[in-house]
């Protein structure tokens, strides 16, 4: 099974900046390796993997700058807002990933990480060094993995042999899931993935028994696309539960 690697080296920063960004940045870097959360202005953003920018109102020219910065570095822009108003529609022309804050209940820590998952090219590199970032990155993992098995399955016979892409998908995406933690799979971990792998496969006759049963009744590409999101869905759970890879959501 091919190695599956992520190089913590080299992995560029969060950057917050902003209104209390300070505050914000400590929310964020709750275990984080050190260096891998920092605060500062558009100064930074030539390593920044990802910047949030924390914004009250109508955003100012200064905003307006450091977001045309950041798209010139190729760092993922998350805003911020502060005490968001229904008239205030300008930060979603700036980036489409806004957050709103509302009075009173802080930083609300999980749904940045969600945006900044969904923001950056570079999120896995960031989940292995900031530990509130792994439940988002690892969402993201088993919907795109679960969403592409369906299209595996759904495009079966133009395919042809699809099961055996359909187990690479399913054990591309476990190998991702458990390098989360530590950049890689581990040695200790590969017997791991390679048992929820072969769980799959002996799933797979299982679900394959189903199938053709259910075709009886039901058109093959349906049938075939509803299999491979099943068993993959119960993959992905099969990754949190028994290696506990990641937090109950």
């Amino acid at each position: 099974m091919k190695r599956a690697t992520i190089s913590a080296a080299g992995i560029e920063p969060v950057l917050v900046s902003g209104m209390l960004a300070d505050q914000l940045a400590r929310g964020l870097s709750a275990g984080a390796e050190p260096g891998a959360v920092v605060v500062g202005g558009d100064e930074r953003l030539g390593r920044a993997a990802a910047a949030v920018r924390v914004i009250a109102g109508d955003p100012s020219e200064e905003d307006d700058t450091f977001v045309r910065a950041a798209d010139e570095a190729r760092a993922a822009v998350v805003l911020v807002q502060l005490w968001p108003q229904a008239e205030w529609t300008r930060p979603y022309v700036l980036t489409p990933f806004v957050v709103e804050c509302r009075p009173g209940e802080g930083f609300p820590v999980g749904a940045i990480a969600d945006r900044i998952a969904e923001a950056s090219e570079r999120r896995r590199g960031l989940a292995v060094r900031v530990p509130v970032l792994r439940d988002a990155v690892g969402r993201r993992i088993r919907r795109e993995g679960i969403v592409r098995a369906g299209l595996i399955g759904l495009a079966g016979d133009l395919l042809g042999a699809s099961r055996p892409l359909l187990v690479l998908e399913q054990v591309r995406m476990v190998s991702r899931l458990a390098a989360l933690r530590t950049g890689s799979v581990s040695s200790a971990e590969t017997p791991l993935v390679a048992g929820i792998a072969a769980a799959g496969l002996a799933g797979g006759v299982t679900m394959r028994e189903l199938a053709r049963t259910a075709r009886l009744a039901l058109p093959a590409p349906l049938v075939n696309a509803t299999v491979a999101t099943v068993s993959t869905w119960a993959l992905a759970l099969a990754v949190r539960r028994l290696a506990r890879i990641e937090p109950s959501q």
